[in-house]
């Protein structure tokens, strides 16, 4: 029989067999082997082997691991097991070509009929070779990537061509936003400002790959860089990301991100292949940020490979992923399938080995819930750093890539080249901070992103960049300094992608190791990969790396002198070389840093912060404040553990500068000052043609207040003043947009306030509302509520009379802001109110004009009699009412249905003389009354 046609109907068999087995069959672990299994004809060189256990990753690359489908599932291609092996195989079937599509891919055809078709992304050998049994709709040549249309009835024929590497389903994007617990983005930032004001991100172009970010907000003005690659729908989330990467702080602190000068281009993130090569050199872009994902996609897909190509092409270029927002879910496929809270990045993109991939963090300095974890699908380390975000991993990846900007902005200054991205991850990576427990996890990855520790690496040239060839060993030798609490070095290297569903992704091998004068050699961190939950949770422990790109060392203590830190070439692709990167750092054993609040930070009095520090230091301590430059301190905690990430405090309502000490029964450190000072809210006084007025509530300690205006895109300074009410001429502003800074007595400026625009406050010229209310009494009331009662001197009620207002009553003004006047109109009709202000130098501000309408004991009025050019007809209720107007002849000149309680008609047109308005209710005359047309 001919193999395809052997093919054909087992697909055919298999189909049908499907249709009568239950939904609790189609679920269980052996309705793998439905999907996978050819039972007439085998495919050459692969087979689905089922185990009664995971017979472990050294028996199953042994035998050709070419995809595994659950811990027990492989496809393998040879299956000459040895007795011992062969006690924990259950059962070899012959497997057929679904192996080359991913899980949920193969899950979906199966519940498909022969007549149905389906869409599908290919990857391709060759696309120069045309696909057979589809229907191509497009191609991405980069990656040899196209979409085609396949019928169900040709599938095994077509994932049997050679051509066909890979196929997946066609799926979408979604932002990812769900931890609501996470701290404000710090991450050491505020360190990062205040010890490196100069680097901001100036010159540098960030890529963001979503929807479009609003250009119009104030903190990303001129940020924008046009894009070909842009969407077309502006996306909230997009504009959070914005900001928190490279807002400019002009709506104040929160509005302010890391790289503040730095510039931004979007990408359309529907489209989840790469980006092209071109885009990114003609922009200069050396980072992009995804914080997005689609579903829980535990294999190495087309993305992921084509992320790696790129990387591994474009060696400066570094991707960052958000890990996802889906950490309480369980894969449905894979080694580590049913693993409930691992396993569970939100896309295949993120398993790629070149990116960086980055989880969240909440306020107790643990992983949430939510937050995605590791394992990747072959056992690698991911996310490989945690970052805080106010809405979850979004907002940790977007801080990062805000970071990484400083970060290559940091290297381009030292060493004057633009580093590798596998640089830029030695660099984040070996400087994070450990949380939970030592050394990595799935969950935490390598620690908490630490930004100012990052740039201190870079600072102090603490890198080393080699090439090395296979069997080879390099290095370099590091002076360890007396008293070293702790050694951490770092190996990081750009790796070739690998094949679509590879098993493992790693293709080049290097292996790190320190050796020190005494000889001790130490290895690299490892964590289990076995697919079991204790496994998974198991410390890290030591060994040699066979999964990762990174490899990190710590080292615990070490003797002072030289250390060698040595590269060795285990296995690369044939006839290559492998470029690779190391960073190190050496934690003295007496170091005590304060982090949050740095020297100099801004505190909001009545906020609860996390007051952060770090310190090889065991033991407990007490934290302490000083508002007095350490006369008198007032305790905040006592018995902290130092090893502890920091602790919780409820800033002082003060306007002053501060000081903290942690204190032991043998030590104290003190930490620089810090300022503590209330944002100003600005009030609008009113708002006139030519001048505003503002106020606001006054500081103890301040001296006075800085005004400041948006000009052009930044903030800048228009007057100070001592008052709390400032009058400033319009001509002085180049916007609406006011914030205040208080400064204080000892001429330090404090926090600055939040920005207003004064156009959107709902304050006009000294009003804030004015309405008129007709009451049940037919009386109405004019109610005024003042924005300010400054320079307000007395308030008059005006009435609409013939074609002037007259004064109905005059009011002294006191020292509230709402006052109200009752009119009793005496007849029905529309009336006209207004208020006049009397300010004290004589001039007078005058309301809008509100009008309303009074029916006194009748339910129709109808005015003005004689009418000119129009008639009103006013309405008490609504119904099915018409409107007719006859002449004296009973001639009907008009016609119209009552659909508004205040009607006008034109009377152009008609002769003068008398007509008669009727209104019907249906078929009954419930309102009557003559007027008269006066002449043209």
């Amino acid at each position: 029989m001919n193999a395809r046609v052997a093919i054909f109907f087992l697909f055919l068999l298999i189909n049908l067999f499907n249709t009568y087995v239950s939904a609790q069959e189609r679920t269980s672990a052996d309705s793998i082997v439905l999907r996978y299994t050819d039972t007439t004809a085998a495919t050459p060189g692969y087979f689905l082997v089922k185990f009664d256990v995971f017979p472990g990753d050294a028996l199953l690359q042994k035998h050709g691991l070419t995809k595994s489908l659950s811990p027990q599932h492989h496809i393998l291609q040879q299956v000459q097991f040895d007795s011992v092996e062969a006690k924990h195989v259950v059962k070899i079937y012959p497997a057929n070509y679904n192996w080359k599509c991913s899980d949920a891919l193969v899950r979906d055809i199966s519940t498909l009929h022969l007549q149905d078709s389906l869409l599908v992304q290919v990857s391709l050998n060759n696309t120069a070779t045309a696909l057979q049994y589809c229907r191509p709709l497009s191609a991405t040549s980069s990656y040899r990537v196209a979409i085609a249309a396949v019928k169900m009835k040709d599938w095994a024929l077509f994932t049997a061509q050679s051509n066909v590497r890979f196929a997946d389903r066609l799926r979408t994007a979604r932002t990812e936003v769900a931890i609501n617990n996470a701290l404000p983005s710090v991450d050491y930032i505020n360190l990062l400002h205040q010890q490196y004001p100069t680097l901001q991100g100036d010159k540098h172009t960030v890529g963001l790959k979503e929807e479009l970010f609003d250009t119009t907000d104030i903190d990303l003005l001129g940020k924008a860089i046009p894009s070909p690659l842009a969407a077309h729908t502006l996306n909230p989330h997009a504009t959070m990301m914005a900001t928190l990467i490279a807002g400019m702080g002009n709506t104040g602190p929160s509005g302010k991100g890391v790289a503040v000068k730095a510039k931004l281009s979007s990408s359309d993130y529907q489209h989840l292949l790469p980006d092209e090569n071109n885009y990114f050199r003609n922009a200069g872009i050396t980072v992009q940020n995804h914080s997005y994902g689609t579903s829980l996609e535990n294999y190495y897909g087309a993305e992921a490979a084509a992320y790696d190509q790129q990387i591994y092409t474009m060696d400066t270029l570094l991707h960052i992923f958000s890990s996802g927002n889906i950490g309480n879910t369980a894969p449905a496929d894979g080694t580590y399938k049913g693993l409930a809270g691992y396993a569970n990045l939100s896309g295949t993109f993120k398993q790629a080995k070149n990116v960086l991939v980055v989880g969240g963090i909440d306020t107790g300095y643990n992983v949430p819930l939510l937050s995605s974890k590791g394992p990747a699908f072959d056992g690698r380390i991911s996310p490989q750093l945690v970052a805080y975000g106010q809405a979850g991993t979004s907002d940790a990846a977007a801080t990062t890539t805000g970071i990484t900007t400083i970060v290559q902005e940091a290297y381009q200054q030292v060493f004057s080249i633009t580093p590798a991205a596998a640089m830029v991850k030695a660099i984040l990576v070996n400087s994070a901070d450990e949380i939970n427990t030592p050394g990595p996890d799935y969950s935490s990855g390598y620690g908490l992103l630490n930004a100012v520790a990052a740039v201190h690496t870079i600072k102090d040239k603490r890198l080393f960049s080699g090439e090395i060839s296979q069997g080879n060993t390099t290095g370099i030798a590091v002076d360890i300094p007396p008293n070293t609490a702790r050694l951490k070095v770092t190996l990081s290297w750009n790796d070739p992608a690998a094949s679509e569903n590879a098993p493992k992704a790693l293709l080049n091998d290097l292996d790190l190791s320190v050796t020190d004068n005494a000889g001790n050699s130490y290895l690299p961190w490892l964590l289990s990969t076995f697919p079991a939950a204790d496994s998974i949770r198991a410390p890290a422990r030591h060994g040699r790396d066979s999964l990762n790109n990174l490899e990190q060392i710590t080292i615990e203590l070490p003797a002072a002198g030289t250390v060698n830190i040595r590269v060795n070439a285990r296995q690369l692709s044939a006839g290559t070389s492998q470029r690779f990167h190391i960073a190190w750092q050496a934690i003295p054993r007496s170091s005590f840093e304060w982090q949050y609040p740095a020297a100099g930070e801004q505190l909001s009095a009545g906020n609860n912060i996390a007051i952060r520090w770090r310190t090889p230091h065991t033991g407990n301590g007490t934290l302490s404040f000083s508002a007095d430059s350490g006369l008198t301190w007032v305790p905040i905690a006592t018995d902290i553990p130092l090893a502890a990430p920091g602790s919780r405090w409820n800033v002082p309502a003060i306007f002053n500068k501060g000081l903290l000490r942690m204190s032991t029964t043998d030590t104290s450190w003190i930490s620089d000052y810090f300022n503590i000072s209330a944002p100003v809210a600005v009030n609008v006084g009113y708002n006139c043609p030519d001048t505003l007025q503002i106020n606001w509530h006054g500081l103890d300690h301040a001296s006075g207040y800085a005004v400041y205006t948006l000009k052009g895109q930044v903030l800048s300074p228009v007057t100070t003043t001592t008052d709390t009410v400032l009058l400033i001429s319009k001509a002085q502003l180049s916007s609406p947009y006011i914030s205040v800074v208080p400064v204080h007595k000892d001429g330090w400026a404090g926090l600055q306030g939040p920005t207003y625009n004064y156009e959107q406050q709902g304050v006009y010229c000294f009003f804030r509302q004015v309405l008129a209310d007709v009451q049940a009494d037919n009386s109405v009331d004019i109610t005024v509520v003042l924005s300010t009662s400054y320079r307000v001197k007395k308030i008059y009620w005006e009435r609409l009379q013939g074609s002037d207002f007259i004064t109905l009553s005059g009011q002294d003004i006191n020292s509230g802001d709402q006052y109200i006047y009752k009119d009793h109109p005496g007849h029905s009709g529309i009336f006209y109110y207004r208020a006049r202000l009397e300010l004290t130098d004589g001039r007078s501000i005058y309301s809008d004009v509100q009008s309303v309408q009074v029916l006194i004991n009748q339910d129709f009025h109808l005015f003005p009699v004689p009418a000119g050019q129009q008639l009103t007809l006013l309405s008490s209720r609504l119904g099915d009412f018409q409107v007719r107007f006859t002449d004296m002849n009973g001639r009907t000149v008009f016609t119209r249905p009552l659909t508004q309680m205040q009607e006008t008609y034109s009377l152009k047109g008609m002769p003068a003389g008398v007509y008669i308005c009727v209104i019907y209710e249906g078929t009954q005359k419930i309102f009557t009354k003559r007027f008269v047309k006066m002449t043209d």
